[in-house]
């Protein structure tokens, strides 16, 4: 009968040191005399840097704090001095190229502003150029626009045959006096007497055509002078072979020679009749 109080009958084994062993060889090495990692730390394991790092130095014994310090240097008396000058002549190489950079902004801004000054000159220059030809074609203009002898007139006597002759230019009737005037730009090419017109005056226009004015009072030009349109050139008269003041009006065919031209279809291509 089992009692509670009693304890299990003791039974002993009798194994051989040789058979133990044989039936454990293998299962238990030899106690390592080194650092043991746990299993997790195996050859398939990757530490984190951090964490392999702090590893490193716990394992070696090294302080974090003291590798990273920074090691020191004891300068002596000729190092400090070469140093000291060392440092002086980099101040003046940076003063140096400080200056010269300064000195080229200088002439930079020198060159750019005459440039722009050039610039300024050209414009204007070329403002002005287009001013005067647009001046001198306007002049140009008004010098080639075409006006009447005179202002008011009276046809007395036509082109053609007349008298038992031919009359050569047309008479327009006005008082003595009256200012006779260029028709257009011209030169003139006679003035004075000349027998039966009495006091003449020939003019040569820019296009080619030719004015005889006659029988005038008065002649206010010379030879070889210029005239411009509307520009007075003498008055109105009753000299020569005349019948009453009027001004004889011939239009030739060239500046030299007698070859009269009707004056009324001159008149009208000119805008004058």
């Amino acid at each position: 009968m089992f009692c509670p109080t009693s304890h299990p009958p003791e039974v002993h084994l009798s194994v051989s040191s040789r058979s133990y062993r044989g039936r454990h060889s293998g299962r238990h090495r030899a106690p390592s005399r080194g650092l043991r990692l746990p299993r997790a730390f195996g050859a398939g394991f990757v530490l984190p840097t951090t964490a392999a790092a702090a590893l490193v130095v716990t394992a070696t014994g090294a302080s974090v704090a003291e590798s990273a310090a920074p090691p020191t240097f004891d300068l002596n008396g000729q190092q400090t001095a070469m140093a000291r000058t060392q440092e002086a002549a980099d101040e003046a190489t940076s003063t140096e190229i400080a200056v010269r950079r300064a000195d080229a902004a200088l002439s930079s801004a020198a060159l750019q502003g005459r440039a722009e000054a050039q610039q300024r000159a050209a414009r204007a220059a070329k403002r002005k150029a287009a001013q005067e030809a647009k001046a001198r074609a306007e002049a140009e203009r008004r010098a080639k626009k075409w006006v009447r002898p005179i202002s008011v007139w009276n046809v007395t006597s036509n082109f053609g045959w007349r008298w038992g002759k031919n009359h050569d230019g047309m008479d327009l009737g006005a008082p003595t006096g009256t200012p006779l005037v260029a028709m257009s730009k011209g030169k003139v090419i006679k003035a004075g007497w000349e027998d039966s017109f009495g006091y003449k005056v020939a003019i040569l226009y820019w296009d080619g055509s030719v004015s005889w004015y006659a029988h005038m009072s008065r002649i206010d030009v010379a030879a070889g002078q210029e005239v411009l349109p509307g520009e007075q050139v003498g008055l109105v008269g009753n000299t020569g072979h005349s019948f009453g003041s009027h001004l004889h009006l011939e239009m030739q065919a060239a500046p030299t020679g007698d070859n009269p031209l009707d004056p009324v279809p001159w008149l009208k291509d000119h805008g004058l009749w």
